[in-house]
């Protein structure tokens, strides 16, 4: 008697175990303080940027001095440039928002070398803890 092929090769698929074709989640949780001039920073914002070519790949709010990102929501380990912002007050307008009749944009209190042009870094680890504390002058 001849066993059909079909009904095996699905009986034998069903007791393979399961490999998962899932890639685990590598993302960990990071959260912080920020101090400005030696106080927590009131308001603002941390942007984690590659190493490898500058582009935001994660970030949060600042708020009184702290900031948290959920694993969800985290980095995968690895190191990158840390961007922190604090836009106070008002800055100036350009001609071209002049004539767009544009709201004068927030001044940034926080320094080029923290900012646009920032210095900082951080090392996410696999292992953690991924809490850091970000000086800014």
């Amino acid at each position: 008697m001849r066993i059909p092929r079909k009904p095996l090769l699905l009986i034998a698929l069903a007791l393979l175990p399961s490999t998962g074709c899932e890639k685990s989640n590598a993302r960990k949780a990071v959260s912080g303080t920020v101090t400005f001039k030696g106080a927590p920073l009131d308001t603002g914002s941390v942007m984690f940027l590659s190493q490898a070519n500058g582009m935001q790949v994660g970030g949060a709010m600042v708020k009184d001095g702290k900031f948290e990102m959920p694993a969800d929501m985290g980095l995968e380990p690895g190191t990158y440039k840390v961007s922190v912002s604090s836009p106070k007050g008002v800055g100036e307008r350009t001609p071209d928002q002049i004539a767009a009749g544009a709201s004068a944009p927030a001044k940034e209190q926080i320094a080029p070398e923290y900012n646009v042009k920032t210095k900082l870094t951080v090392e996410v680890t696999a292992a953690g803890p991924n809490s850091f504390t970000l000086a800014v002058e």
